[in-house]
């Protein structure tokens, strides 16, 4: 017999705890289900991963072979044999993955099953724990009433006593009890003796205090109170046996009805768990059976008619196709190439041609690099001032504010390798347009003998003086622009035109001193010092410095006057 044949021998009804042992019985069952459909999910999964691969193998080969291109000779029996190969593996891929999806679709069902199964076992004990709390309910209240009844017994029968030894009769007779079908003799509560007579004293000074309370003889006061004790008793005893009654209904029920109907339900879930999950181990080990089956045949067919993996191995002739490769090589190859090899020049990188044959500029005389570059002005001064025009004329103290050292240091480098490479527009630099201001004024200030030669140098200087006296009229004015102009007329070519296009640039910068506070005062305390460098020698540098300021203000004031006469 089987064990459930066997359970359904034993009355469980009669067992303590028989219901949650075959609710636990259930409980283990759909565990076990749900263990069976993690195994199938996981072997699902093994076998795709193991289906995939084999699949992904089978292509890559294809490909390789497709990638090797067809011989001269056409196909060898080597790839021939190569190629169906690789369709048996892709046959036993797609086996393999036929039989995951069936695997997973034996899962899934089986999981879905048990999540139905599961809310049929929680109903069923929920149904079971409805029962057992009314049940405990109506005992606690019967426990309750009896617990009251016998309160009020017990002081019905301590007023019996007291009334009788006060009136000095004997003792009671136990037939004035209340035996109401469950009491306990024929005498019921009345036949219970005195036990308080070791306290007789106590209770006389109780009784006297009672006594004073109330009008008429102690007597006929314990007899009134024996008689209310009596009445509270029995209403006691009759709630006491309603309930008594309730709950023994409510009991018989459960037990005579419910519980059988229950165990029934519990027992047949618990036994369509098992079949089920028998069935589906069933149903996996002939899916199995079926896929090795499938497996076999495709590496050896029983049809007679197509060969298998050991026959396809077996018609390769590797003599043959090397024979065939051999007598193809020599009809269609070519005749060795015995010319000696020319020489081929490596031709380098642009800006490895630059770190080569760097083109500096910084230090450089003025004169001596742009004869070298073929450009009437500085390609630094150019772009400078370009990238200064386009994103720096409302930059508040622009040429006053100094650059990043770290970026004005990686400027000119690039301009000492190559200007004509640099390209500032949409630089990074533009993000601080000071390091392209910062590194114009380097340049001029590095000129070896600065911007103006040292010819003009004097001769322009010599219209200011240190201290700030005012011209004296407009012929002052006027003789000071003739010589201004006359003195940059006579200078070089290269410097003339450089100069010119820097004051061009300055006066384009203090047309917006609104925005960046650089009027040509203050350009000329920038850039005095830097295109006319400081004497040498200590006590004149201070002075030179505030005549360079003086003159670059005043070139500034009258550019167009000045450079309009070149």
């Amino acid at each position: 017999e089987s064990p459930m044949e066997q359970a359904a021998q034993v009355d469980l009804t009669e067992i303590d705890g028989g219901l949650s042992m075959l609710l636990e019985r259930s409980r283990q069952s759909l565990g076990s289900c749900k263990e069976a459909a993690m195994f199938l999910r996981s072997r699902a999964r093994v076998e795709e991963e193991y289906g995939r691969g084999l699949q992904k193998v089978a292509q890559q080969t294809i490909k390789m072979m497709d990638n090797g291109g067809k011989s001269v000779v056409g196909m060898s029996t080597q790839q021939a044999a190569w190629q169906r190969l690789v369709e048996v593996h892709e046959t036993l891929a797609s086996n393999r993955m036929k039989f995951s999806i069936t695997l997973s679709e034996m899962a899934d069902y089986l999981a879905n099953y048990v999540k139905i199964k599961e809310g049929v076992r929680r109903k069923l004990k929920e149904s079971e724990m409805r029962y057992q709390k009314a049940i405990d309910e109506s005992q606690v209240m019967l426990e309750k009433a009896r617990a009251k009844y016998e309160v009020q017994c017990g002081e019905w029968e301590r007023l019996l006593v007291k009334s009788s030894k006060a009136d000095g009769a004997g003792p009671v007779s136990g037939g004035a009890g209340l035996s109401g079908g469950g009491g306990t003799g024929g005498g019921g509560i009345g036949g219970i003796g005195g036990t308080a007579a070791s306290k007789t004293k106590n209770v006389s000074s109780a009784m006297s205090g009672i006594f004073g309370k109330h009008k008429g003889t102690p007597q006929e006061t314990l007899e009134r109170m024996g008689q209310e004790a009596g009445v509270k008793a029995k209403v006691a005893n009759e709630a006491y046996k309603r309930l008594l009654h309730q709950t023994n209904a409510i009991r018989r029920d459960f037990y005579d009805v419910q519980l059988p109907k229950t165990l029934a339900s519990v027992m047949g879930l618990a036994e369509e768990v098992d079949q089920f999950l028998k069935f589906t181990l069933g149903k996996y080990a002939y899916t199995y059976e079926s896929a090795v089956l499938a497996d076999a045949i495709t590496l050896k067919p029983m049809d007679g008619a197509t060969v298998g993996m050991v026959e396809m191995v077996g018609d390769i002739d590797s003599k043959a196709d090397l024979d065939a490769y051999l007598q193809a090589a020599a009809q269609t190859g070519g005749r060795v190439d015995r010319a000696n090899i020319p020489y081929y020049e490596y031709r380098m990188s642009t800006m490895a041609q630059l770190y080569a044959n760097p083109r500096p500029i910084f230090g450089v005389p003025l004169d001596e690099q742009l004869a070298r570059d073929g450009q009437p002005v500085p390609l630094i001064l150019l772009k400078c001032a370009e990238a200064v025009e386009a994103y720096g004329l409302q930059n508040e103290g622009i040429y006053r504010q100094s650059g990043q050292s770290s970026q004005v240091n990686k400027l000119r480098t690039e301009f000492d390798l190559s200007a004509e490479h640099v390209c500032l527009a949409g630089n990074s630099h533009v993000g601080d347009v000071n390091n392209i201001a910062s590194v114009l004024k380097m340049y001029l200030r590095e000129l070896p003998g600065g911007l103006i030669p040292a010819t003009q140098r004097a001769a322009m200087l010599a219209y200011f003086s240190a201290d700030d006296a005012p011209l004296a009229d407009d012929r002052d004015l006027a003789h000071r622009i003739d010589g201004m102009a006359l003195a940059i007329h006579n200078m070089p070519e290269p410097y003339r035109n450089t100069l010119n296009h820097l004051f061009t640039h300055l006066d384009k910068v203090q047309a917006f001193q609104e925005f960046n506070m650089m009027n040509s005062e203050n350009l000329g305390i920038v850039f005095g010092p830097t295109i006319l460098p400081p004497a040498n020698n200590p006590a004149n540098a201070a002075m030179d410095i505030r005549k360079s300021a003086k003159m670059v203000k005043f070139i500034l004031d009258n550019r167009r006057a000045i450079f309009g006469e070149l």
